[in-house]
């Protein structure tokens, strides 16, 4: 028998949680009058356009035009089910309620979800407990384990990052497995395990020192396997693609590292898994390492929903010089983050120094040696050139200035200049001549339009001609209509009030609204008012199942409007409703006796021509039934 979580619960999950909180897991937030702001988790932006009202309780994209509530939130970011999305609510905001053991979703609250991804999990998990127990407890494992205590790792570490020993046997996880009763064939679509040209199922990963990878999550989803004993084999080997793995996404420790990574308001961006391990234990626990591969957009949306700050601290040598550079320039590019570079010397990576040189030195290179990101690319053509030739050192010269050009602080310009005149013994006016005909040939800036432009709108009864400010529902941004605008306000004051809509309803006498999704919306909200519910833009958006309806209710919700209107102005808003319809009429009846006279049809083109005047006549009076 199927159970649901009752409507009282939820109701009381509802109430209890904070929805800037639960965002906040999730988006780095900043306090804007009574909204919060960040950067878009759902499309890439530089410009903040996402708004969360802890009033309201509501959150709402004013780039994108996703909203919604702390649920819809939580579904849409999570790809949770409505019922998924309530209990996990309730975890992150520590609500002491009581829910079923056993829950299955109704079609009220949306589609059944497949249990296929959460199988594949759980058998990640089961697997990984094996290959820690593996390395920690059997005589297999004893040549991993000392082997990762000889690179300097304890076992308190081993545990906490559940490092485990895939044995080199075919058969140790699938016979596991196959014991427990697990589907061998979900095994293989995980990852786990491989199936051979002959249909036998065996181990994917033997003979190797075992990373879990987590999603943003927190959701085991892969491993890497690093090869301990010589034989032929890559040297690391992770899960192959699955509906869960993929690298391009997936940051070693970005979940269990986004606490501290909000705390600090940096991220510590790190090239391998020991690396993590021994920052971690260093004490930066904000470090993050990417699947072997460079750095991908995904990384940096994930990475700058929570902060605004990377410290890179790649390998010393020349291909972690290179990866470091590539990694800044397309942070740079693709967000607006502050950007740092640890310079190691010696071409150590971070475990390696800190092996040599100890916790406490690398601690104070990240705290007080680390390079600006301009710094760093000076560093980087640098070491590019032979200074020693007189066509190489202008070239760099010229490079360096390009570089200095694209600063906007005058006092970080100088710093450089001086940098350069020093080096190279040239004066700083001669630099500076060079340097401003540098940024007049960079110049070219488009004018931004700050996101919280269009959030706060004052709104009265729609004048004659158009509302400016308010915000489509659409991506893209349009200036509305009067009659448009009177649409916006008409739902806006039904859906906050029943009254209001009885109201509106009785004035309305049968009018329809002109554009479907408010047609839509107003059909929705008579059936949740009929079946009893009270005015609660919250649980509305529960009860619709239309996430554009959705998004629409939340960017209602969000608009800043006046006092209660009276009734009066309801008719206002509706008369401009009903001049637009006459408006359209009158076109309509003018394209007629154009289209009838051009066919020859006299009589016909002098009848629509007539229905023109005297709709014209109507719309002059200011009488707009029809």
């Amino acid at each position: 028998m199927t159970q649901r979580i009752p409507e009282e619960t939820i109701e009381q999950i509802r109430n209890q949680a904070d929805i800037v909180d639960v965002i906040g897991n999730y988006v780095k937030l900043k306090k804007q009058g009574r909204n919060y702001i960040g950067l878009c988790p759902f499309h890439g932006e530089k410009t903040p356009s996402f708004s969360v009202s802890p009033e309201k309780q509501i959150f709402h994209c004013f780039g994108c035009g996703k909203g919604g509530n702390v649920f819809s939130f939580l579904m849409e970011h999570d790809h949770l089910s409505f019922v998924e999305s309530v209990k996990k609510t309730a975890d992150l905001t520590h609500v002491d309620v009581v829910l079923p053991e056993s829950l299955s979703e109704s079609e009220e609250n949306g589609p059944r979800v497949t249990s296929e991804a959460q199988k594949m999990i759980e058998l990640n998990q089961l697997t990984a407990k094996l290959y820690h127990y593996l390395l920690m407890e059997t005589e297999e494992g004893y040549k991993a384990l000392q082997y990762l205590k000889e690179r300097g790792m304890t076992e308190a570490s081993m545990t906490e990052f559940q490092i485990g020993f895939a044995p080199n046997h075919h058969a140790t996880v699938s016979s596991f497995l196959e014991k427990r009763g697990a589907d061998l064939e979900l095994a293989v679509q995980a990852g786990l395990l491989t199936e051979r040209e002959d249909g036998s199922i065996v181990d994917r990963f033997r003979s190797r020192i075992m990373f879990p990878i987590t999603d943003d999550r927190g959701q085991l989803v892969g491993f890497s396997g690093r090869l301990i004993d010589q034989e032929n084999g890559p040297k690391y080997l992770n899960t192959p693609e699955t509906p869960l793995f993929n690298k391009r996404r997936l940051l070693y420790h970005f979940s269990e590292g986004r606490t501290e990574i909000r705390k600090r308001e940096e991220v510590l961006l790190l090239e391998g898994f020991m690396d993590v391990i021994s920052a971690a234990d260093a004490g930066l626990v904000n470090g993050i390492a990417s699947m072997g591969t460079s750095l991908t957009e995904e990384h940096i949306g994930l990475v700058r929903r929570i902060t605004n700050r990377a410290v890179i601290s790649y390998d010393g040598d020349r291909a972690g010089i290179e990866a470091a550079y590539k990694a800044g320039l397309l942070l740079e590019e693709k967000s607006r983050m502050e950007i740092f570079v640890l310079a190691l010397p010696g071409g150590k990576d971070p475990d390696e120094f800190i092996k040599e040189y100890g916790a406490e030195r690398f601690l104070e290179v990240y705290l007080h040696e680390r390079m600006t990101w301009t710094a760093y690319k000076l560093f980087y053509l640098r070491k590019k050139r032979n200074l020693q030739n007189d066509s190489e050192r202008l070239q760099y010269m010229d490079e360096a200035l390009t570089e200095i050009g694209k600063l906007s602080q005058a006092v970080e310009r100088e710093l450089y200049l001086k940098q350069l005149a020093d080096e190279f013994e040239i004066s700083i006016p001669a630099l500076k001549e060079q340097l401003q005909q540098k940024i007049v040939e960079q110049k070219g800036s488009s004018k931004r339009v700050s996101a919280e432009d269009d959030f706060l709108l004052d709104l009265a009864p729609p004048p004659d001609d158009f509302y400016g400010g308010l915000v489509s529902a659409q991506p893209v941004r349009q200036t509305l209509q009067a009659y448009h605008a009177s649409e916006y306000l008409l739902m806006k004051a039904m859906i906050g009030s029943e009254e209001a809509f009885s109201a509106i309803h009785q004035l309305l006498d049968g009018l329809a609204f002109q554009h479907d999704e408010f047609q839509a919306l107003y059909t929705h909200l008579m059936a949740y008012y009929l079946d009893g519910n009270g005015a609660d833009p919250n649980r509305f958006m529960d009860y619709l199942t239309d996430p554009a309806l959705k998004n629409l209710v939340s960017e209602l919700v969000m608009l800043e409007t006046p006092e209660e209107a009276t009734t009066d102005e309801y008719l206002d808003y509706i008369n401009s409703l009903k001049k637009q319809i006459l408006l359209d009429r009158i076109k309509q009846k003018e394209a007629e006796a154009s289209e009838k006279d051009r066919l020859g049809d006299q009589e016909g083109a002098k009848q629509a021509l007539m229905e023109f005047i005297s709709l014209r006549q109507k719309l002059a009076k200011g009488d707009y039934e029809l």
